[in-house]
């Protein structure tokens, strides 16, 4: 008879293998040396103090010098629409044409790599990201967290129908199952490369799956929350509300603080948003509000741990705004014609989706808009990828800042002429984040900064309460000795 045992004493683990190893694309043998001990989520494990996580970041490394690059995902904007959440829009941000899918969603459908998987009664489905063309079709229960793919295998993490279990499937974009796994712990979105998946859990756990052998070879541990994993720009991240860690020589170190981490400076932005929502939430068809007030950032692929291009954007309904990733200082502001539902950074700018179903590509460092794309159509809810975008290949983009950078001058009134727009957008719920890039514009020196505020002061387009405070902020200004505006000529 078997003894009795807590359900934290052993994690519950029940593994298919149904391809052939020759199936699968291999990182090699076991990592070696520091291996984890005990069973795979258990979280009463021996610490190996980050060594078989070192390993295989080493291991990984070695194998993208050789030529085997983690491959980069499409970029794309997917969209959730028709009544009823019933069909999926897509468009590839770099060009092509907008594709329509038809099917029924029970969550927020999710784009990884160059697929796109949803999930919707009792079927789960992936498609081609850049042409809707269905890659496999597949009974399911549960509900959707979260999925990635490394262009051969999609690991997708579902939550069971009674919600107290997690499930992952590997399956190879023929459609057969690699890999099925079952446990207790909150698995939360996932990643995968060659034969492994990396799996957070927990809020502070990654265990690094292997699908062929059907065990944990190697365990992240991290001070910052966890629920996602995820590739970008040829590197594999592991992040949370406000954070992202790099998978690389350092990482045996992220349970002391130490691993290549790079966190968003906190603005008290209205809306509170976050860079990446709890993995472990199914995220519903439809938007809601915390996906109007978000954060999009780009962590840095190489070299030091940080922001490319130093910029993160924040969403907030129609506005968006650019920070520096170090400072936190205002460097621009977009008033966009709908809510931004979704969005992602590339290489030089971000890719914002609205519930028109148009996606603005804005340049990173001033904000002006690079290019856009349609889906075609409103939508309920966006996703967006843009993982190989760079801001050099769009056509039509802005002109690069001049040598040494933006003159002090033109970008203080590039900026206040940005947020005189934003804050005579007629809508109250916009209110917060006005009065924020109001107080900003009080804050910037130079005649355009005058000017704008003189002209929010008296335009009848002025919410009355903004008004008033742009009068404040003129008449401090004037009596503190600022910039007088030269007056216009009548017509």
């Amino acid at each position: 008879m078997r003894s009795p045992r807590s359900p934290r004493a052993s994690a519950r683990v029940r593994a298919l293998l149904v391809a052939s190893a020759g199936a699968l694309a291999t990182l090699g043998a076991a990592c070696g040396g520091g291996q984890t001990q005990g069973e795979a989520f258990d979280p009463r494990w021996k610490d190996d103090g980050g060594a078989g996580i070192t390993a295989f970041a080493q291991r990984l490394a070695a194998q993208q010098l050789a030529g085997r690059p983690i491959p980069l995902g499409a970029d794309v904007a997917v969209g959730v629409a028709g009544d009823g959440a019933r069909r999926l829009v897509g468009v590839p941000l770099d060009g092509g044409p907008a594709w329509t899918f038809a099917h029924p969603l029970d969550a927020r459908p999710a784009v990884a790599g160059s697929v796109v998987v949803g999930l919707g009664q009792g079927e789960l489905f992936a498609l081609d990201a850049r042409t809707g063309r269905p890659l496999w079709t597949r009974n399911a229960g549960g509900r959707l967290r979260g999925a990635g793919d490394d262009g051969e295998t999609t690991v997708v993490s579902l939550v069971s129908t009674t919600g107290s279990t997690s499930v992952v499937l590997a399956i190879g974009h023929d459609g057969m199952v690699q890999r099925q796994i079952e446990d207790e712990a909150a698995i939360g979105v996932p990643a995968v490369v060659g034969r492994h998946a990396l799996l957070p859990w927990h809020g502070r756990y990654v265990t690094v799956f292997d699908l062929q052998t059907g065990g944990e070879v190697a365990r992240g541990v991290f001070q910052a929350p966890v629920s996602h994993a995820f590739l970008s720009g040829g590197a594999i991240f592991f992040g949370g509300a406000s954070a992202a860690t790099r998978l690389d020589g350092a990482i045996g170190l992220g349970a002391a603080g130490r691993a290549s981490t790079v966190a968003l400076p906190d603005r008290g932005l209205p809306g509170a948003p976050v860079w990446m929502a709890d993995g472990t939430d199914v995220l519903p068809p439809v938007a809601s509000a915390s996906d109007r007030a978000r954060l999009y950032a780009r962590p840095r692929a190489r070299g030091a741990a940080g922001v490319e291009g130093g910029r993160f954007a924040a969403t907030y309904l129609r506005i968006a705004a650019g920070f520096d990733a170090r400072s936190g200082a205002l460097a621009w502001v977009h008033a966009a014609d709908a809510d931004l539902l979704g969005g992602a950074a590339y290489a030089g700018g971000f890719a914002l989706c609205d519930a028109r179903g148009e996606v603005t590509l804005l340049d990173a460092q001033r904000g002006t808009v690079a290019r856009r794309a349609s889906l075609g159509q409103p939508v309920a809810a966006c996703v967006v990828q843009a993982d190989g975008l760079t801001a050099a290949e769009l056509p039509g983009a802005p002109a690069g800042a001049p040598p040494g950078g933006e003159p002090s001058a033109s970008r203080a009134g590039r900026l206040a002429a940005q947020i005189e727009r934003a804050v005579t957008l007629p809508q109250p719920e916009l209110l917060p984040m006005q009065r924020l890039l109001l107080r900003e514009l009080a804050a910037l020196p130079g005649e355009g900064a005058t000017r704008a505020l003189s002209d929010l002061a008296s335009d009848a387009a002025t919410p009355p309460s903004l008004a008033e405070d742009a009068r404040e902020a003129l008449a401090a200004r004037l009596d503190g000795g600022g910039d007088i505006p030269e007056a216009t000529p009548s017509p």
